[in-house]
């Protein structure tokens, strides 16, 4: 008997000790502060969600917890909009903002200021960034020609560059029989090298028939950075300034000796 009063004594010493550890390590944690999104892409003026979240594990009596959060360019300078650009957090609880990008492509910074007190305690902030980058998206655009007898409803359609499928670009058209419809699509991509890129749209595999009716033209090329023709149009356009601006210094420049006697020549 005496023996397991001892056995229990021990267990029980040694799961308080380890009980008092617990806690003392989980007050000494350190507050989360996030900013959390499902991409850091978006097309120039088009619109990105992010969420933030703060955490605060120790014991408190009064919390308090509020942010700021702003889109800044390289020279910190504030751009495009955050709503809501200030406001209070639940401990723990996320919460969603909404990014207008600018109109000008270029990496930009989010950047969300958490501020915290704790009871009576002095405030405390904590500085959490993401990079966003805005690309001004590549427009497709091709004309698909009902050549049927029948309206077509949602008729879907994909875009191809270069050969290969761009997965996010399935459209769904409608257009009556015997009309055509132009297709766009923006597309927002940063993985696109410089040069000449070209395009078609098909028609989805998904279309139950009447696939065969529907006429999907509009093959067509772009170009990133600049077109083939971009560096000797340049160098003409050059040219064309020094040939003008020769014929107008000899054509403005003063006759050597002219109007002069000839006994003076």
């Amino acid at each position: 008997m005496i023996a397991a009063l001892a056995v229990f004594a021990i267990v029980f010493a040694a799961g308080a000790v380890l009980i008092e550890n617990a806690s003392s390590v989980y007050a000494e944690a350190e507050p989360t502060a996030e900013i959390r999104g499902d991409t850091n892409l978006v097309k120039t003026g088009g619109n990105l969600t992010y969420r933030i979240m703060f955490f605060e594990p120790k014991d408190f009596d009064t919390l308090d917890i509020t942010f700021t959060a702003t889109l800044k360019d390289s020279s910190g300078k504030a751009v495009g909009s955050v709503s809501p650009g200030a406001g209070s957090l639940n401990n723990g609880i996320e919460s969603t903002l909404t990014i207008t990008a600018p109109t000008d492509a270029g990496k930009f910074t989010l950047t969300v200021v958490f501020s915290e007190r704790i009871d009576n305690a002095p405030a405390v902030r904590i500085e959490r960034t993401q990079i966003i980058n805005v690309v001004k998206p590549v427009v497709l655009s091709a004309t698909l020609f009902n050549n049927s007898h029948v309206d077509l409803t949602d008729f879907a359609v994909y875009f191809h560059v270069d050969g290969k499928l761009v997965e996010d670009s399935r459209t769904l058209v409608t257009v009556a029989a015997g009309e055509r419809t132009n297709v766009s699509y923006e597309w927002v991509t940063e993985s696109l090298s410089s040069g000449r890129h070209t395009f078609k749209m098909v028609a989805g595999p998904e279309n139950l028939g009447g696939a065969g009716s529907v006429i999907v033209g509009g093959e067509g090329t772009f170009y990133v950075g600049h077109s083939d023709y971009g560096l000797i149009n340049a160098l003409v356009i050059v040219f064309l300034i020094v040939v003008i601006i020769a014929l107008i210094y000899f054509y403005r420049k003063p006759v050597k000796n002219y109007g002069k006697p000839k006994a003076r020549r």
